[in-house]
């Protein structure tokens, strides 16, 4: 153990700079920390630091030994932490990276539960819709949807998003609700733009396969979460994941049509670094995460309260 304690502080002078910097942190005295160091060196039988009263620099040993010691510190930390995590609460910081769509509609609105399941995490959200660096932005793991490219990140994958098509119960009450995909042509549709100008076609599951639907939008909007907010403000239909609009559907600003039309949706993974033990906070994530997925994401058929009461709009038919 003191070969490891005296590792750790030769890792935090390097890392910190200096050995009052490294003192400080570990609570003990510059002297200490001084000596530490030189009890390793002479352990090791090689010189790790070259010392002046003005500047502290490694050596070329001790470059190679500070990479391998820090991995393995790292790596000794996690291991800690996983065994620990069926017995106790992860707590620390946690970096998360998602688009902003995912981070504003889909998670931010229920955090409240998974801060009441893990009160000690402290999170920190990494919201983007701009390709990240994990490693370099020290994000932990990240939530991306679509078709992943080739990297060395570890991805799981938690589903898919599915897409519904949905509308304000007042826009219903005045236009009434589509029957059919060929339907939609008759109705002021709400739809996404990309920054090329390039709207987005929607998506349904045919008979033979995924088909793509050109739509003749009447609003078109360039950010994913205000186009929910404009169909929940009765400016249309629009078609998005059912996860970014479960919490709208649940106060009942928007309404499910055409329920019985599928629409599979793309996949959605979590991403993380590869690491030999994962540790208790990203793994508690990842489980809530995928929970809340699975309970968000699978359509569920709503009566609409206007059908229930027997007020239906112009092509809604009472209820029997």
């Amino acid at each position: 153990m003191e070969d490891f304690a005296a590792i750790s502080a030769f890792v935090r002078v390097v890392d910190a700079g200096s050995f009052a910097a490294a003192a400080a942190q570990l609570g003990m005295t510059p002297s200490g920390v001084s000596r530490a160091v030189s009890r390793l060196e002479e352990r090791l039988g090689a010189r790790l630091l070259f010392r002046s009263t003005r500047s502290l620099r490694l050596t070329d040993d001790g470059a190679v030994f500070h990479a391998r010691c820090k991995d393995i510190l790292a790596d000794l930390a996690e291991a800690t932490e996983a065994l620990g995590y069926a017995n106790r609460k992860p707590v620390g910081r946690l970096r998360v990276g998602m688009s902003l769509a995912v981070g504003r509609a889909a998670l931010i609105p229920r955090l409240t539960e998974f801060e009441q399941r893990y009160p000690d995490i402290r999170l920190e959200l990494s919201m983007s819709d701009l390709p990240s660096d994990m490693n370099g932005e020290g994000i932990d793991c990240a939530i991306r949807v679509g078709e992943l490219e080739d990297s060395s990140l570890i991805a799981r994958k938690i589903g898919y998003l599915r897409n519904v098509v949905c509308a304000s119960p007042e826009y219903l009450a005045r236009f009434g609700a589509p029957r059919s995909i060929e339907d939609l042509a008759r109705h002021r549709c709400i739809n996404y733009v990309y920054p090329n100008g390039r709207p987005r076609q929607w998506q349904f599951d045919g008979p033979h396969g995924p088909i793509s639907v050109d739509i003749d939008a009447h609003l078109l909007i360039n950010d994913a979460e205000s186009v929910i907010q404009a169909a929940a403000a009765g400016l249309g239909i629009t078609q998005a994941p059912h996860m970014l609009v479960a919490c709208m559907l649940d106060l009942g600003k928007l309404e499910l049509v055409m329920p019985e039309i599928r629409s599979t949706g793309k996949p959605v993974w979590i991403v993380y670094p590869q690491k030999k033990h994962l540790s208790a906070r990203v793994q508690a994530f990842i489980d809530w995460v995928r929970e809340l997925f699975e309970r968000t994401n699978e359509p569920q058929f709503r009566i609409p309260a206007r059908v229930a009461a027997g007020k239906s709009g112009p092509g809604v038919p009472a209820a029997a």
